[in-house]
């Protein structure tokens, strides 16, 4: 969280008059809302109407929005612009790539409008940097108020709008990072789906060819949401695996990808950690203990990955004398 300048990094007479003019409860407020604050949080915390119209007047207050404003010594970040107009509108939330940048999530842009969602028929703005959506269906659900004064699309929720806004491979990527992070669950997206859905509510097609394309546990890594989808367009049966294989010694180990009925499968070596001798060792340790329970793996590394089509016509391959030796043992 970005918090306000110390007041030794502020002008010696701004920094005077700002100890003068705010109560220690305003900077507080400040300090846990990105240096954001709406006129009646001030007016609780003990800022009078004058004190702020000093403050605005002396440049330590600028005025954002309606009735919100920004303490001049914090610096305005993505987290600042979304709890200046959440605080603004209450009423709406943020969502989309926005949303997505402020959850973490991978595959989001880093630059572009500010995306902010409100109920149908609220006019508000036009707003320079900020791109404004509507929506006819808000369940109380759908929003999370956060402490610093953000509000922000449920995890579920920012699934089904981002569906509108990024490619069908990345919208797979971000909800395997949400269920994998467990911001949430195939239950909630499924209820976000009844909820939701309609053929005339963008991106609804792609959000149910997400969910009905899943199986298995949640893939780890976009490189492994590659593969996996790189496979199944080969024909190959491909799934997150669930069961564990149980090694000799009564280890167990799980692969990113397997075909259990060929027991073969594939691991994305694409950490750091498999470049090191430790990491190399174990994979290899691994490999052999696969081998004594008759299970064949391949490895797929970050070189491979650079041509993704070749790497998955190679591994399509395997997996077909795969099936070839397993049937002639048979």
């Amino acid at each position: 969280m970005v918090q306000p300048a110390s007041p030794d990094q502020i002008p010696p007479t701004h920094t005077r008059l700002m100890m003068h003019l705010f109560p220690e409860e305003a900077l507080a407020y400040f300090r846990t809302h990105h240096g954001m604050a709406t006129a009646a949080a001030l007016a609780e915390a003990g800022l009078s109407r004058r004190q702020r119209s000093k403050a605005v007047d002396a440049g330590l207050l600028e005025p954002l929005y309606e009735r919100v404003f920004h303490i001049s010594s914090s610096p305005i970040t993505l987290e600042a612009r979304c709890a200046a107009i959440s605080m603004a509108y209450p009423r709406g939330f943020i969502t989309g790539p926005t949303g997505g940048l402020v959850m973490g999530l991978r595959r989001m842009l880093k630059r572009g409008p500010l995306h902010f969602c409100v109920p149908h028929g609220l006019h508000i703005g036009p707003f320079d940097g900020v791109r404004l959506r509507q929506t006819t269906k808000l369940p109380k659900a759908h929003v999370v108020t956060r402490g610093d004064g953000i509000r922000i699309a449920s995890a579920a929720r920012l699934a089904f709008d981002l569906a509108a806004d990024v490619s069908a491979m990345d919208h797979r990527s971000v909800v395997e990072q949400l269920l994998n992070d467990g911001k949430c669950s195939m239950s909630t997206l499924g209820g976000v789906a009844r909820e939701l859905v309609h053929p005339a509510r963008p991106g609804s097609a792609r959000f149910v060819s997400t969910l009905l394309a899943r199986s298995g546990r949640p893939v780890d890594s976009n490189p492994e949401l590659l593969v996996l989808s790189g496979l199944r367009a080969r024909d190959v049966p491909v799934v997150t695996q669930v069961e564990p294989l149980l090694l000799p010694g009564g280890r167990r180990l799980t692969l990113d990808l397997a075909v259990p009925s060929a027991r073969w499968g594939v691991e994305i070596d694409v950490h750091p950690d498999h470049l090191l001798l430790d990491g190399t060792t174990r994979d290899k340790w691994r490999d052999r203990q696969c081998h004594r329970i008759d299970w064949q793996v391949e490895r797929v590394t970050e070189v491979d990955l650079l041509d993704l089509d070749a790497i998955c016509d190679e591994l399509a391959d395997l997996y077909h004398r795969r099936l070839r030796a397993v049937s002639r043992a048979a």
